[in-house]
């Protein structure tokens, strides 16, 4: 041990003395390490936001669709009104599983618009959703309440608007929105509704390349019930369930997709029944992001091998500046092992240094990075880990030739250079 640190003495005063050459050396290791930190620490980051905001929309979340099998899809099938998810189905599924769901929930696009008040209006696009709708997405109220059951069975002409739609026509004061009759423009028709509720707004993924600000596109809700007699559709292609806490929803998908199969869609060579978990598509995107990260930093992990071949080509300038040094050392009786061991040392602490600057700098670049795409940062402890060892393996890998080089001098031909 005391002949180690004496080594490490000895190439911390060597890098001392060369302080311009040594910086120049390690400068490879400093950009190599730094750029695989900073593009680690930025994955993460995203990878983090992505899963959290995923995970927001609902982990016990599963989302069932209609699909058309390969054969019709290519040969330009289209659906039959015979083929569609009807309430019947629901109801058969929801008292099945009656002991695994929590929810049920269904949307009926009416279409897209505006919402007026005399001289104010806002941009909408009109939905018919159930009381499940607002689970599975959280929906978070602000002011008013929900659908009642009333309303629901009935299909009441009542709306829930976003704090968006209330900030452009009302002055972002909820009390005025509440009780209000707002008509709404929507495919040539004027239709009015009476605001019961008002919800929070929240960016989502359908939401991306949409008109920002005031301006935005906000969704009204109406009972799913007066969304099927403007639309005269009672059916679906697709519909939401949230399972019960505990229960696993990939395994809940399979059941989900064997109950369809087996009792409506088994004879159908049309269309069949599809489903995937909020889980699932967290887990898929998250692996994603991380095989991206990963192929990223080894490219930017290239720069390491450039920094590796510099502190080999310093090393071997090293040595032949001190080969008479070298050639005393050996003429004392110092073994090669021991002559091999100095250089070795002397090329990990170039290498180390290099890389604990390198993750100073990849961290706080990684940071800045992080917070100008809006997210947490989270600097990457495996990545420093993993850089910290490259960078030791490096200085033992690209100092090993020299040192064994050094170490293979003849001490009389080492002593006689000038």
């Amino acid at each position: 041990m005391t002949l180690l640190w004496e080594n490490i003495r000895l190439a911390l005063f060597s890098l001392k003395a060369n302080k311009m050459r040594a910086l120049l050396t390690m400068l490879g290791i400093i950009i190599g390490i730094g750029s695989v930190i900073a593009i680690m620490t930025v994955g993460d980051s995203l990878t983090g936001t992505l899963t959290n905001t995923m995970a927001g929309l609902g982990a016990n979340n599963i989302t069932v669709y209609l699909n058309m099998t390969d054969e019709n899809s290519d040969n330009g099938s289209i659906v039959k009104d015979s083929d569609f998810i009807t309430k019947d189905m629901l109801v058969d599924l929801s008292e099945t599983f009656d002991d695994k769901i929590t929810a049920i929930s269904l949307e009926q696009q009416i279409g897209s618009g505006k919402a007026v008040d005399g001289n104010l209006n806002a941009s909408i696009s009109i939905s018919g959703t159930s009381l499940g709708y607002f689970l599975l997405n959280d929906t978070k109220l602000l002011d008013g309440r929900f659908f009642s059951t009333h309303e629901t069975e009935t299909g009441s002409k009542v709306c829930l608007v976003s704090d968006k739609l209330v900030e452009n026509m009302f002055e972002s004061d909820n009390s005025k929105a509440i009780g209000s009759t707002i008509s709404c423009e929507v495919n040539g028709k004027n239709i009015d509704f009476t605001v019961i509720g008002v919800y929070e707004y929240t960016n989502s993924f359908s939401s991306f390349g949409i008109t920002a600000g005031k301006n935005v596109r906000t969704s009204v809700y109406v009972p799913l019930r007066c969304a099927t007699s403007l639309t005269h559709s009672d059916t679906f292609t697709q519909f939401g369930v949230m399972t019960v806490s505990g229960i696993n929803p990939d395994d809940f998908v399979k059941e989900i997709k064997s109950f369809f199969s087996s009792k409506y869609y088994l004879k159908n060579n049309r269309v069949y029944i599809d489903a995937y978990s909020m889980a699932s598509i967290v887990e898929s995107m998250s692996d994603m992001m991380n095989k991206l990260t990963l192929g990223i930093s080894v490219i930017a992990g290239i720069a390491l091998l450039v920094g590796g071949i510099g502190v080999m080509n310093i090393m071997l300038v090293s040595i032949t500046e001190r080969t008479r040094e070298i050639g005393t050392r050996k003429a004392l009786g110092a073994p090669n092992s021991s002559i091999r061991v100095q250089f070795i040392v002397e090329s990990i602490v170039i290498c180390v240094i290099g890389g604990i600057i390198g993750i100073i700098l990849g961290c706080l670049l990684g940071i800045f990075a992080a917070n100008l795409l809006d997210c947490p940062a989270s600097p990457s402890v495996r990545g420093i880990i993993l850089s910290i060892t490259f960078s030791m393996a490096i200085g033992i890998f690209f100092g090993y030739y020299p040192a064994n080089k050094a170490a293979k001098m003849d001490p009389i031909e080492a002593l006689r250079y000038e």
